[in-house]
C-alpha cells in the first residue's frame, strides 16, 4: 500500500478513535467562546435514563413525524436587540426608519480583548459565504422573487447570450464564454477529488499549514457545487470580463495570441491567460493593477484562494484607492482567516466609499464586512457601530426583508452564539432563517449553513427534537445539491442519528447511521477509520436494543480497523526514524 495513503488513513484513525472515546449519551454544553464548530465531548454513562426504544424503523419515523414540530422562534423586537448598545451611537438610530440594528452581543468586548491575532483554522470551521446566502423577513408577505432550479439555470445560461449581444458584430471569434454548466460542474468535482488527495498527503506528512489551506479550499469547492447555478453564473461573468480586458491589457499582442487566449477563457482552463495577466502585472506598467486583479479572479475561479489573495493584494499595492481591488483583497483575506491583512484593507475600502457616496449600499456592505472581520478577531466594540450603520442603510434602501438583512442577522446570531448567548441567538437565527426561506424556498442550498448552525445550537441546548427536525432538512438539501454519496451528507446524517438516539428513537438513528456508513464505505473503502467510527456507534445502538450478536460483530470489525490503522501508523513512524538514523 502506498505509504502516503497509509499515513493519511492512520492519522485519521487516531483522530477518530479519540473522538469516539469522547462521545456518549450525556451531552455537555460548550462555552461558546469561539466561532468554530463544536465537537461533541460526551462520556458514555447510564443507558436507563434514555427513553424506551421504538420497536421498528417505521414506528420511529411515525413517532418523529408526530412529535416534531417546526421550531418556533421567539419574536424579537429591534428595541430589545438595541439593549446595551454603545450610548454614543444609540441615539443615532431611528428605529421607526430602520427595523434592523445590531444587538447587544456585539457591543461588549470579548473576554479575549481586542487582540488582533489570527484565529486557528480547523476542518470544522468553515466560514459563511455572504454572497451565497439569500434573505427575506418572515414578517412581510411580499417577497423579492422565488427562485427555483429551472429559473436559476435559465439565468446562468442568459449570461452567455447577453455577452454575445454586447460583443457586437466586430468582436473576435470565441470572444464570449461558451463553457457549459455540465462541464463546469465536472471540473469542480475533479478539483474536489484532487484536493482530497492533497489533504490526505498533508495529513500523512504532518504538514499542518497545507492541511489547513486545503481544508478551507475544500469548503469553498463544496459550496460552489451546492450553489452550482450561482457559482457558474459568477464564473461566466468573470471570464467575460477577462476576455474584454485582454484588448486593453495586451494591446501589443498579436491577433493570433489574443484569439488563443480568448478561446481558453471561453471554454477551457485559464492557466495561460493567468500567466499573461501576471506577467503584465509584474511589469508595473499602466495596466498592471488591472492585470493583477484579473489574474486574482481567475485564480479564485480555480479555487486557488491563496494565489488569488496574493494577486488581489498586488493590485491594491499598484492602485490603492480602487474600491473593487480593496474589496476583493479584503474579503478574500477574511475568508482565509487572515484578519491582520483583512482589517486594514477593509478599513481603507470604507474610507474610499465614504468619500464617493456616504449613503450607498456599497458602503453599507463594506461596513458590515469590516464589522464582521472585527468581531471574528475579537474587536467587538469596533464591530457594533459598524453593524448599526450598515443595517440602518440596508433596511432604509433595500427594505427590512431584503436578502442582505438576512445575511446581517445571521452574522449577529453567530456572534451571540460565540459569546454563549444561546437564548438571544435562537430568535436571531430564526429571523435570519425566515428571510432566507422566503426568498429561496425551504429546500435551497443557501440555507445549508444557517440550518446547520441552528440545529447545532438546539442540540447544544439539549432540544433534540428541534435539532432532529432541522438536521433532517439539512440532509435533504445536501442529498439534493451535493449528491447521495457526498461525505458532507454523511456528516449531517451522523448528526441526525445522534439527535434521534438521544430521544430514544433507536431504529431511526440506526437507519441514519447505516446511510452514513454506506457513503463512507463508497468514498473511503470498508477499512477506513471513518467507517469504523460509524460501526462503533451502530454497535452501541444494537446493545441498547438487545441485539448483542449483531452489536458484538460490529464492535469487533470497528476494533480491527482501528488497530490496523494504528499499527500502520507506528510502522510508518518507525520507518521514518530509521531513515533519519541512516542519514
Amino acid at each position: 500500500m502506498d505509504t502516503t495513503l497509509i499515513a493519511a488513513i492512520a492519522a485519521a484513525a487516531l483522530a477518530l478513535g479519540l473522538l469516539l472515546l469522547r462521545k456518549s449519551s450525556q451531552k455537555q454544553k460548550g462555552s461558546g467562546s469561539s466561532l468554530e464548530t463544536k465537537t461533541e465531548q460526551e462520556t458514555e454513562t447510564v443507558v436507563q435514563e434514555e427513553p424506551e426504544p421504538v420497536d421498528s424503523a417505521t414506528d420511529a419515523e411515525e413517532a418523529v413525524a408526530e412529535d416534531l414540530q417546526e421550531p418556533e422562534f421567539e419574536e424579537i423586537s429591534d428595541q430589545e436587540t438595541l439593549a446595551g448598545l454603545d450610548k454614543e451611537t444609540e441615539s443615532e438610530i431611528d428605529v421607526a426608519e430602520a427595523d434592523a440594528e445590531a444587538p447587544s452581543a456585539i457591543d461588549e468586548e470579548d473576554a479575549t480583548g481586542e487582540a488582533d491575532q489570527e484565529q486557528p483554522v480547523t476542518e470544522d470551521q468553515p466560514e459563511p459565504e455572504q454572497d451565497e446566502v439569500a434573505e427575506v423577513s418572515e414578517e412581510h408577505e411580499e417577497t423579492l422573487a422565488d427562485i427555483d432550479g429551472t429559473e436559476e439555470r435559465s439565468d446562468a445560461e442568459d449570461v452567455t447570450e447577453a455577452a454575445v449581444e454586447e460583443a457586437g458584430e466586430d468582436a473576435l471569434p470565441c470572444a464570449v464564454p461558451t463553457l457549459t454548466i455540465e462541464i463546469y460542474e465536472t471540473r469542480l468535482r475533479e478539483r474536489e477529488a484532487e484536493q482530497q488527495k492533497r489533504l490526505a498527503k498533508a495529513i500523512a506528512d504532518q504538514d499542518n499549514i497545507t492541511r489547513d489551506h486545503v481544508q478551507i479550499e475544500l469548503v469553498a469547492l463544496t459550496d460552489r457545487i451546492a450553489l452550482l447555478e450561482d457559482s457558474y453564473k459568477k464564473e461566466m461573468e468573470w471570464r467575460q470580463a477577462a476576455i474584454e480586458a485582454l484588448q486593453t491589457i495586451a494591446p501589443d499582442a498579436d491577433e493570433e495570441t489574443i484569439k488563443a487566449l480568448q478561446e481558453e477563457l471561453s471554454s477551457g482552463e485559464t492557466v495561460q491567460s493567468e500567466e499573461l495577466f501576471q506577467e503584465i502585472a509584474d511589469q508595473k506598467g499602466e495596466n498592471s493593477a488591472l492585470a493583477a486583479f484579473h489574474a486574482g479572479r481567475l485564480a479564485e475561479a480555480r479555487v486557488d484562494l491563496y494565489k488569488a489573495l496574493e494577486r488581489y493584494q498586488q493590485a491594491v499595492e499598484l492602485e490603492g484607492d480602487n474600491s473593487e481591488y480593496l474589496k476583493a483583497a479584503g474579503v478574500m483575506a477574511r475568508r482565509l482567516y487572515r484578519y491582520l491583512d483583512a482589517k486594514p484593507l477593509l478599513e481603507k475600502l470604507v474610507q474610499v466609499l465614504e468619500t464617493q457616496n456616504p449613503d450607498s449600499i456599497e458602503l453599507a456592505l463594506a461596513q458590515r464586512e469590516l464589522g464582521y472581520a472585527y468581531a471574528l478577531s475579537g474587536s467587538l466594540k469596533k464591530a457594533g457601530p459598524l453593524y448599526k450603520k450598515a443595517m440602518k442603510t440596508i433596511a432604509a434602501q433595500l427594505g427590512q426583508d431584503h436578502r442582505e438583512m438576512g445575511v446581517s442577522w445571521g452574522q449577529i446570531a453567530e456572534l451571540q452564539e460565540a459569546k454563549g448567548q444561546y437564548e438571544q441567538a435562537l430568535p436571531t437565527y430564526g429571523k435570519a432563517l425566515s428571510i432566507l426561506e422566503k426568498e429561496l424556498g425551504k429546500e435551497h442550498a443557501g440555507l445549508d449553513l444557517i440550518l446547520e448552525k441552528l440545529a447545532g445550537l438546539h442540540a447544544e441546548m439539549e432540544e433534540d427534537e428541534k435539532s432532529a427536525l432541522l438536521y433532517a432538512r439539512l440532509c435533504a438539501i445536501r442529498e439534493k445539491t451535493l449528491g447521495p454519496t457526498h461525505p458532507k451528507l454523511a456528516m449531517a446524517l451522523q448528526n441526525l442519528a445522534e439527535a434521534y438516539r438521544l430521544q430514544g428513537q433507536y431504529d431511526a438513528a440506526e437507519e441514519s447511521y447505516n446511510k452514513a456508513l454506506a457513503i463512507m464505505e463508497a468514498n473511503h473503502g470498508k477499512d477506513h477509520p471513518a467507517v469504523a467510527a460509524i460501526l462503533q456507534e451502530l454497535a452501541k445502538l444494537c446493545f441498547r436494543q438487545n441485539k448483542r450478536d449483531e452489536g458484538e460483530a460490529m464492535q469487533k470489525r470497528a476494533t480491527e480497523i482501528f488497530e490496523k490503522s494504528i499499527q500502520e501508523q507506528e510502522d510508518i513512524t518507525e520507518d521514518a526514524l530509521n531513515l533519519q538514523d541512516k542519514d
